[in-house]
């Protein structure tokens, strides 16, 4: 008898074992899910994945094996894996705009889109998606057939989930909204509104409005000055390089870019657009462009661009540069700065950028040199020394 019973105990345990995890049909005929869906009148979850995606890994092995997202997801959906990299794959990328692994879809049995989740999500909050997935009044699709009839503080709401959701198409939708505001700047929720990563505007007149009345957002406490000063320019890039403004197909007009910032960011103008063309030139692999802009910055300090900028700037296109053995060149330049010799308590970032840039791509040993030269060095602040330090510790 006890071993019939020890049999037993075991034979419970590996079957609760198994029932947590969710049931997945994996690269099945996407034909028959939306057949199936109809027949018993589910909604699909798809998990687009890629076979070299880090997080989707993660999400097998951890969320997807967890009681409570097995039992939620195994009653309430028909569950599907498609790798987007193969089969029918590519095709259902293009069709629900799929840019991230993993994206999670909720699908009608029709197959329209009901709402999304993107990247690698804990257990609990994945019920919580799941959750939103089946409620027409969470689903975000649902919603956003809505959007415009929302109140504001909803909108602004809603402009965060469609941060989030990597909505490409809510500018348009945000467009629409911000039309027909008496003032979009008239409270607290359209404030919040403009604010908002996912929203742009195409003409002039709206960017020239908000960016005269930044020190009206700024007076709301919900943002710091600096907080709303990059939003501003945000603001002018995303106009300067809308449709409306680029209109050739061929080719970035950059005259654009640079009269824009000129005419609403006149004293930072010079290294704005120097910036962006490094970034879109490092974007486009022509690094050569890539330097010669980061040349005009650097002979720029201190008279048009501060230690402050150039350091900013060189930790950005740094890595970049680095793996296309272009990096040496542009730091000598950087360390021989005739400006340095007015600003000797900022010295230290010589070496600083130099570590940072090291350590982002992945040069260890020269990391390591330039950090412990720093720590050893006198005139290096004590918070740097103590990062520096703790990222050395970090690799032992």
């Amino acid at each position: 008898m006890k071993n019939f019973l020890g049999t037993m105990f075991l034979l419970f345990a590996t079957v609760a074992g198994f029932a947590a995890e969710i049931n997945f049909q994996d690269n099945p005929a996407w034909a028959s899910i939306l057949e199936k869906a109809k027949k018993e009148n589910k909604i699909i979850f798809l998990d687009a994945y890629a076979v070299w995606c880090g997080p989707c890994k993660k999400m097998d092995a951890e969320t997807y094996k967890d009681q409570g997202v097995a039992d939620f997801y195994n009653a309430n959906f028909i569950n599907v894996k498609f790798d987007m990299e193969k089969g029918e794959g590519p095709k259902l990328a293009e069709q629900y705009q799929v840019t991230a692994y993993p994206t999670f879809l909720f699908i009608g049995a029709n197959g329209e889109l009901l709402h999304k989740g993107i990247g690698f999500i804990e257990a609990p909050e994945f019920v919580n998606l799941g959750k939103a997935g089946v409620n027409p009044a969470e689903q975000y699709y649902a919603l956003k057939s809505k959007a415009l009839q929302m109140s504001n503080a909803e909108f602004a709401k809603f402009a965060e989930q469609a941060v989030q959701m990597r909505d490409e198409s809510f500018p348009d939708v945000a467009k629409e909204y911000l039309e027909k505001q008496a003032d979009i700047l008239g409270n607290k929720d359209l404030i919040a509104l403009v604010m908002n990563g996912a929203v742009s505007f195409s003409e002039e007149k709206s960017l020239a409005y908000v960016i005269a009345n930044k020190e009206k957002i700024i007076a709301t406490g919900m943002y710091s000055a600096p907080e709303v000063e990059q939003r501003m320019i945000a603001l002018m890039f995303s106009y300067a390089l809308s449709p409306a403004q680029q209109t050739s197909d061929e080719e970035l007009d950059f005259e654009v870019v640079k009269s824009v910032l000129d005419k609403y960011a006149a004293s930072k103008s010079f290294f704005l657009f120097n910036f962006f063309k490094t970034q879109f030139y490092i974007g486009e692999k022509d690094i050569d462009s890539a330097v010669t802009s980061l040349d005009l910055l650097i002979s720029a300090v201190p008279e048009k661009v501060s230690i402050d900028e150039i350091s900013n700037a060189l930790l950005t296109a740094g890595p970049s540069l680095a793996q296309s053995g272009k990096l040496d060149a542009t730091l000598k330049k950087f360390e021989t700065m005739k400006a340095w010799a007015t600003v000797p308590d900022m010295l230290y970032m010589k070496d600083f950028v130099k570590a940072v840039i090291y350590i982002k791509s992945n040069d260890i040993p020269k990391f390591k040199e330039v950090a412990n030269a720093l720590i050893s060095n006198a005139t290096t602040p004590q918070n740097v020394k103590d990062d520096l330090k703790s990222a050395l510790e970090r690799m032992q």
